[in-house]
């Protein structure tokens, strides 16, 4: 970021907080209250929104890329990628070559929990390093990378998924970065080839380029870096001195807990230099979004607290931001029934008029607008940029997948863990889009019967509200039912990579 770019950046973040400060005059003004415990779900609402912003742009002030590094030489690596039950053999063909074919001298292995002939063979035919373990999926992908860990001997470790193909340049990119002493770990940038497969593929990868892009430099330059499990290199001494891979559904964020708390360094690296495949239908969407939000939710009830003493102060704030960050789908769901509770019974959390409450709230939605598009300026692919329109549809239709691991989280429900499938569900995505229909109905619903009953005009607002929460949520069961990928194998798209 150059010295006139962060001016610009510190400037919009002034005029931002401006805006957070003149919509609470409004929120703590007497007489503002209606229903107090209305009151308390608008609250969460409107606050947990506000945190969201802030985060967001408290990121792109410290945006920064790592110095260049000439790369090392003379150090041992090797490669894992794993291999689980029903994953598609030519997509590992594709993977493997990609993986021996990175030019800085490694070993390639595949971790291989499927047990299959196959994999073995095809590992036989590539000169690729075949390792099985007895007890296949014991602590899921952690467990197996663990098992590799004991197994190989490398001064380096670097991960990939096994959907995600690196450029030949990949190691020499990210090794240099090790020659200080005190990193741990270097994550490089994720990215997807197939966003446009399908508008679910699209709404999943629009949803990380600002993660991959501001958010991730901005973490970088507070020196609190997340790693994400793919596209990662490690320092084998760093993963030892924390117990190797953290075993959990949120292994990697897991393991970014316990490296800061044992004082060990991140580095982000904001090139894209490997691409793999983002869920292309919803209920492979869907499931993934309750796994993560259940694990994320998980470390943040029991890790979270126990290790914060450890971290510094920017660590501790990021570490909250990310493992807070699925409340999103809790605070959508909330702003979606709220219109329809007003409309159908009249209570209102708050007894401003509308007017008032939009005249305070616009000046915030505009900085936080402006803010944001500054921002793609930092995208790391001049194509990200945009409207993200199927990234937001996407969001919204999180909204129940995200409350539900809430729940599970809460209730320590135990959520097997369940590798994201590579070629699609093969299941009926209206099947699961069944609360969204009900919601876009009790939307309509309220909007038709607070016209029917004649509320005042005072109600134009929630009318409004609810009308646009039934069109999202009715996209969301017109892209269901019309997602021609939804029920077919995608194999042919991973052989054609």
């Amino acid at each position: 970021m150059t010295w006139w770019e962060r001016v610009i950046a510190w400037l919009l973040f002034s005029l931002g907080l401006l805006g957070v400060f003149y919509f609470l005059a409004w929120w703590a003004a007497p007489g503002t209250v209606a229903s107090p415990v209305l009151f308390v779900f608008f609250s969460f609402v409107a606050w947990f929104s506000v945190f969201r912003m802030v985060s967001n742009w408290y990121a792109l002030v410290n945006v920064a890329r790592p110095q260049p590094c000439p790369p090392v030489t003379g150090v041992t690596v090797d490669v894992l990628t794993t291999a689980a039950p029903g994953e598609p053999l030519e997509m590992f063909r594709a993977t493997l070559a990609a993986l021996i074919g990175m030019r800085y001298p490694h070993r390639t292995y595949l971790l291989d929990d499927s047990h299959s002939d196959d994999l073995r063979a095809l590992c036989g035919e590539l000169g690729v390093h075949y390792l099985r373990r007895d007890r296949p999926g014991e602590g899921g992908k952690a467990g197996n990378v663990n098992a590799a860990l004991r197994l190989t001997s490398g001064e380096f470790v670097a991960i990939f998924d096994p959907d995600h193909v690196p450029q030949p340049g990949f190691l020499e990119r990210v090794l240099g970065h090790f020659a200080d002493p005190g990193v741990g770990f270097v994550q490089a940038a994720q990215a997807y080839h197939n966003q446009h497969e399908s508008f679910v593929a699209r709404g999943a990868a629009e949803q990380t380029y600002e993660l991959y892009g501001p958010t991730m430099m901005g973490l970088h330059g507070i020196g609190s870096p997340l790693l994400f499990g793919c596209h990662t290199t490690f320092r084998r001494t760093a993963l030892d001195s924390v117990g190797g891979y953290a075993i959990h559904n949120a292994e990697d964020l897991r393991t970014t807990m316990r490296f800061y708390a044992q004082g060990w360094k991140g580095i982000y690296v904001p090139e894209i230099l490997a691409r793999g495949l983002a869920p292309a239908d919803l209920p492979t969407f869907f499931r993934q979004q309750y796994r993560w939000a259940h694990s994320v939710f998980d470390l943040l009830f029991r890790d979270y607290w126990r290790l914060c003493r450890h971290w510094t102060l920017m660590q501790c704030v990021a570490f909250l931001s990310a493992c807070t960050f699925y409340f999103i789908g809790v605070a959508i769901l909330i702003s979606m029934l709220l219109p329809v509770l007003f409309l159908l019974s009249g209570m209102a959390p708050v007894a401003s008029d509308a007017r008032s409450f939009l005249a305070h709230m616009a000046p915030l939605l505009l900085a936080n607008f402006v803010i944001r598009r500054y921002g793609q300026r930092f995208l790391l692919d001049k194509k990200e940029k945009g409207w993200h329109i199927a990234g937001m549809t996407m969001l919204f239709a999180s909204c129940f997948a995200h409350t539900a691991g809430l729940v599970a989280a809460l209730r320590n429900v135990r959520v097997p863990y369940l590798v994201t499938a590579k070629s699609g569900s093969g299941q009926a995505g209206t099947v699961h889009t069944r609360p969204h229909a009900l919601m876009a109905a009790a939307s309509c619903g309220a909007v038709l019967y607070s016209v029917w009953m004649g509320q005042p005009s005072e109600a134009w607002l929630m009318r409004a509200c609810a009308a646009w929460n039934a069109a999202v949520m009715g996209a969301v069961v017109w892209i269901a039912h019309n997602d021609e990928t939804g029920g077919r194998e995608r194999g042919v798209r991973v052989a054609n990579r």
